[in-house]
């Protein structure tokens, strides 16, 4: 057995509005194809997330159109499961995924009930050369709850198809402490020992950095920076042999990113030769870099007074980059430059939580906080309202049954159309 598990190409991302940064995560995706292809993979795992967002355009299709395409022509099928920006928004019905299985690009595999053997999940797999590939998009915070029945569901599926010799199961969500803040839909290892005797290889996809647990559970990461919080972390994907996995680093586009504590400068004049002196011990390489400088510190004369563009001249004089981002941030406390990016995820969800516990569910922390998270990024992303009180009213069912002197929703009734079902 011999494949290729990756996730998180982003395609479609115009990073910094720069239109080589979207050419960027195509080249990451090509690369990884590949690699499958000179690799005589059997196939290729996507565990979510091949699209940035879920409302693509046409040159975004065209990338990933022939990409795709490159690999059937080498006869080398891809699986693939929704993440959380692939998923079709409610009124399209069907996404952008969906329609690249329809043209027999990749095959995805989706949440299918089979009514007659109690299967409410796992009904969609695929059965290749031995080993058995299972999947389950994107649910958000409904993660936790859903792992006892996956592992239940396929027990019942093995025993109705038999055992194969080797099971796959595509999930996209992240781990508990993997990043500094708490994410939706986090787990514990703990929380993941129903699977165990059930599956041999868990493919995850959704944290951009690379890990793994155990020998059993992989996290490639995305193959270019989403984010400049991933600085500096391993990213990649897996190539496994006869169930060994080796890790593949990814190569994106290289990043400087430095900071520069201005307490103890005290002119206009000093701070422009400091600044020019850390970026002349940079050394020059062949690609166009990112930049990021960060100044920090006590400013002795007004930030108004410093020249931006002179110092991006500076920079872009001595590395020639795509990309220069200057942040000055007065304080007399210096900051750590590989953090500033999650202080208003951590600062959003400590106030949620503060909510939180000033109410009936306070036993339920985590679920709760995660259902109003998970709400917002839905509606900054332009769902229907009508699918995320659908959303927030399946994550309550999680929440009820442990919590059941209370008997009115956690959140308000609004929009019309709730009493559809599905969970999107």
């Amino acid at each position: 057995m011999n494949f290729v598990h990756a996730s998180d190409f982003h395609l479609g991302y115009v990073q910094y509005g720069l239109a080589e940064r979207f050419k960027d995560f195509a080249r990451a995706f090509d690369r990884v194809a590949r690699y499958t292809i000179e690799s005589d993979a059997e196939f290729l795992l996507i565990a979510g997330d091949l699209f940035h967002k879920r409302n693509i355009n046409a040159p975004t299709y065209l990338q990933a159109y022939k990409i795709l395409r490159k690999l059937k022509e080498h006869n080398i099928p891809v699986y693939a499961i929704e993440g959380n920006h692939d998923l079709a928004y409610r009124r399209d019905v069907n996404g952008w995924m969906q329609i690249l299985d329809a043209q027999g690009l990749l095959r995805l595999i989706r949440i299918k009930p089979v009514e007659q053997h109690g299967i409410k999940l796992m009904g969609d797999f695929i059965d290749i050369d031995g080993a058995r590939i299972f999947g389950v998009k994107y649910i958000g915070s409904q993660t936790r709850s859903a792992i006892p029945d996956i592992a239940g569901e396929i027990e019942t599926i093995n025993d109705i198809f038999g055992k194969p010799d080797y099971t796959i199961l595509m999930m996209h969500f992240g781990m508990e402490g993997i990043l500094s803040t708490t994410g939706i839909g986090e787990l514990s290892y703990n929380s993941l020992i129903p699977l165990r005797d059930v599956v041999d290889y868990l493919a995850l996809g959704h944290y951009h950095i690379r890990y793994e647990y155990g020998g059993w559970i992989f996290n490639g990461g995305s193959c270019e920076m989403v984010s400049m919080a991933e600085h500096n972390k391993p990213k990649g994907f897996y190539h496994v042999v006869d169930g060994e996995a080796s890790f593949q680093r990814a190569k994106p586009r290289h990043v400087e990113r430095f900071g520069i504590d201005t307490s103890g400068i005290r002119s206009i004049p000093d701070l422009y030769n400091n600044i020019q002196s850390v970026v002349d011990g940079v050394p020059r390489g062949d690609a166009k870099p990112l930049v990021e400088i960060t100044l920090h510190g006590d400013l002795k004369f007004p930030k108004t007074e410093i020249s931006i563009e002179k110092i991006r001249k500076k920079v872009s004089d001595r590395l020639d980059p795509l990309w220069v981002n200057v942040r000055i941030i007065d304080t007399k406390e210096p900051i750590s430059v590989d953090n500033h990016d999650i202080s208003r995820a951590e600062i959003e969800r400590s106030v949620i939580e503060e909510m939180v516990k000033g109410t009936p569910y306070r036993n339920h922390l985590n679920d709760v906080t995660d259902m109003v998270i998970e709400a917002k990024q839905l509606a900054v992303t332009g769902t229907d309202p009508r699918i995320i009180l659908e959303r927030m009213k399946n994550s309550y069912g999680v929440v009820k049954p442990k919590n059941k002197e209370q008997i009115d929703l956690p959140f308000g009734r609004g929009g019309t159309g709730a009493g559809e079902t599905d969970v999107d």
